[in-house]
Order: structure tokens, then C-alpha cells, then sequence
């Protein structure tokens, strides 16, 4: 007896959602909003799931579950709607890049990887390029033989009048554990070099000179204005030698790796 066809429509809806869902989770990783979800990392985790699930999706389409049920169809329905829901979200935050100023314009396909190199020059002076995070772990360490090195970092300018009036700002960069939900302002107070000019406020900037320890009266936790969670080192200053502004790289500017020792990840 041949199977009505609403009731034959139904069985296939798995099969159908499944297969919908193998192709969002191939499309997000290769030209979605990745990042907003999960650390870029994770792409080839992600694509391979997409296989997996695109095959299952094939065979259940091509063998029907014999008992449809109209609440599981409902559920699909729920999921795609807020799957649907929750990219939109997405496009309109990545929308804003005028008020965003983590915000990089997106290109496809994505630029080479950056060389980094060994060593940079500035002031006739050799430096160790370094990320904020990487040193954040070595003043976390407390003063040694690290802190005596010179180091090159790079990130956004924050600036607020208690610090202006030291000649001092805040550098930092977003690191992403997992995803852009999760992250942080990593950086550290900068000491500027006596009569230079301090940085435009939410500036990309290259800072080049050494730790040194924060003077005992003003230790302590400092949030960066406008965000909830921030780790700007409590006891460590970066005391410049020279701070240069530049334009925002066009590679990735979130921190998603940290390294312990030579190469930095910079």
C-alpha cells in the first residue's frame, strides 16, 4: 500500500532538517560569521561534522523514518527558526562597523598569514615582538630575567583623564578563548617617554620597551571604560621607549594564540 503523501513529506523531514543543518554548519566556517560562534581554530571540526551529518542526512532521505511524528517536525521548525534568529543577530552586530572599533571590513578569501619576524628595529634598538596576553603571563610571573628583555606589543589605545594627567595609557587587544561571546580586553598601562605626545583615544598603536613594576600606590584592578570584563596587569607597567600609530593590520587583530617562549605569536 502506497504511503499518503503528506504522511510520506513528513518522513523525509528529518532527513531534510539534517541536511539543512550540514549545510549552515559547511557555510558558516567557510564564508559565515565563524568567529562570532567559535574560536577559528575549531573550522576543521566543524567542516567535518558538516560531512558527517550531511551523509546521515542523505540516507534518511533516501530511507524514510517509518513513523512520522508532527512534534519533532515542529521542533526542526523551532530550531531553524532560531538558528535563522541568532545569524541575524550576528549580521547586525557585524553590521556596525563604524561604532565598532574591533570591527575589521571582512575579505574573501582571507589574508595570507602574517610573517612575523624574529626581531624589530626601533631607535637603533632591537625588540621582541610579543602579543599583550604573552607578556600579561610573564608579569603575572612577577620581576626576573624576562622582565629585563625589550619587547614590541601592539593593540588599541584607550586613554581617560586620571591616566592623561600621568602621561600614561592603556593597550590592549581582545583575546577569544572560544568564541567573541567569551572575550577580553587583555593590556597594560603604558608609560609614555618624557614630552611624547600620547595616542589617539581607540588608536591602533605599536608600543616598544620593557616591564617594570607598578608603583606600589597604584596597584590594583583597572577596567576599561565601556567593558564589563577587561585583565589589564595590576602590578606590571610597559615603560615605552617609543609608541608609533599605525593602521589596523588587515589580518585578524583578536589574540587567539598565546605562545611561552620564542617565537611569540605577537
Amino acid at each position: 500500500m502506497k504511503t499518503p503523501f503528506p504522511k510520506a513529506l513528513l518522513a523525509r523531514v528529518d532527513g531534510a532538517a539534517w541536511l539543512a543543518m550540514a549545510g549552515f554548519m559547511a557555510w558558516l566556517p567557510l564564508a559565515g560569521d565563524y568567529w562570532m560562534f567559535l574560536n577559528p581554530k575549531f573550522k576543521p571540526v566543524t567542516l567535518s561534522a558538516a560531512m558527517v551529518l550531511g551523509v546521515l542526512a542523505a540516507y534518511a532521505l533516501w530511507r524514510p523514518v517509518s513513523r512520522p511524528s508532527w512534534g519533532r517536525c515542529l521542533a526542526y521548525c523551532f530550531l531553524a527558526a532560531m538558528v535563522g534568529l541568532t545569524h541575524g543577530g550576528t549580521q547586525a552586530i557585524s553590521g556596525e562597523i563604524d561604532t565598532d572599533p574591533f570591527a575589521v571590513a571582512p575579505s574573501l578569501p582571507a589574508p595570507p598569514p602574517e610573517a612575523i619576524p624574529t626581531r624589530m628595529t626601533a631607535g637603533g634598538k632591537e625588540y621582541i615582538p610579543i602579543n599583550t596576553g604573552e607578556l600579561f603571563d610573564i608579569a603575572a610571573k612577577g620581576p626576573g630575567e624576562a622582565w629585563d628583555k625589550p619587547y614590541v606589543m601592539r593593540g588599541f589605545a584607550r586613554r581617560d583623564p586620571a591616566l592623561d594627567a600621568k602621561g600614561e595609557f592603556v593597550l590592549f587587544r581582545l583575546a577569544v578563548w572560544c568564541c567573541f561571546a567569551d572575550s577580553t580586553g587583555v593590556g597594560f598601562k603604558v608609560k609614555l617617554p618624557p614630552g611624547a605626545e600620547l595616542p589617539a583615544d581607540k588608536g591602533w598603536v605599536v608600543a616598544y620597551g620593557r616591564l617594570t613594576e607598578m608603583p606600589a600606590d597604584q596597584r590594583g584592578e583597572y577596567t576599561l571604560p565601556g567593558m564589563t570584563f577587561s585583565s589589564i596587569a595590576p602590578g606590571a607597567l610597559f615603560a615605552s621607549d617609543q609608541v608609533e600609530s599605525a593602521p589596523v593590520p588587515a589580518e585578524q587583530v583578536y589574540m587567539y594564540e598565546w605562545r611561552v617562549a620564542e617565537p611569540y605569536a605577537y
